[in-house]
């Protein structure tokens, strides 16, 4: 597969790629903020953080990428103010209500994960589980006293994962009649302890 590295951030030259990876694994949730797919696509690369993601890259070409929140800052910038400066204010509605529903908050002393993606053509190759360790060294160094995520109903494969690592339930819910809207029911929350 050739030499893999992790790092935090990715720089310019990289927002295309990293941001359709970004879409591609998440469109189904995030579609539902936006007038159509080019302009989701548009704004979510727009709206990367590169400071808030752990990039894997393999020959150094980007081939995964996992978010997280740092002091309520997550991998994309997505607030009312982003999306009423970059969509006509009818859609900036649109988009920030849609958001509103996925929001999470950071836990304390806890990493908590703002997606994991890896490319299609390098999935079982081992690069998810090298994101997930990366990101568990990263809340270590931060003192941090676990990682949390939380993965949907319609993503058993990465939920397997995930317990294959050590992540166990400790929350969930359901979306009822929204989940029609955004691909998906029902989500748990997952969370690591991480020695200090």
């Amino acid at each position: 597969m050739g030499a893999r590295d992790i790092a935090i951030g990715f720089d310019d030259s990289e927002r295309i790629r990293v941001g359709s990876l970004y879409w591609e694994a998440f469109h189904r949730k995030l579609q539902p903020a936006f007038a159509d797919e080019e302009t989701g696509l548009r704004i979510v690369r727009a709206s990367l953080r590169a400071e808030q993601m752990l990039v894997a890259r393999v020959e150094d070409v980007v081939v995964g990428v996992c978010g997280f929140m740092d002091q309520d800052i997550g991998a994309t910038r997505l607030s009312w103010v982003a999306l009423k400066s970059a969509l006509p204010l009818h859609q900036a509605v649109r988009a920030a209500l849609a958001m509103s529903v996925l929001a999470r908050s950071e836990a304390g002393d806890r990493l908590v994960l703002d997606g994991i993606c890896v490319d299609r053509a390098h999935r079982g190759g081992g690069i998810g589980t090298a994101l997930l360790g990366a990101a568990e060294q990263h809340a270590r160094e931060r003192g941090l006293h676990a990682v949390r995520l939380s993965v949907v109903d319609s993503n058993p494969r990465a939920e397997a994962l995930y317990r294959r690592r050590g992540f166990t339930t400790v929350d969930g819910g359901s979306l009822g009649l929204l989940g029609y809207v955004y691909g998906f029911d029902r989500y748990t929350v997952m969370e690591k302890e991480v020695s200090r």
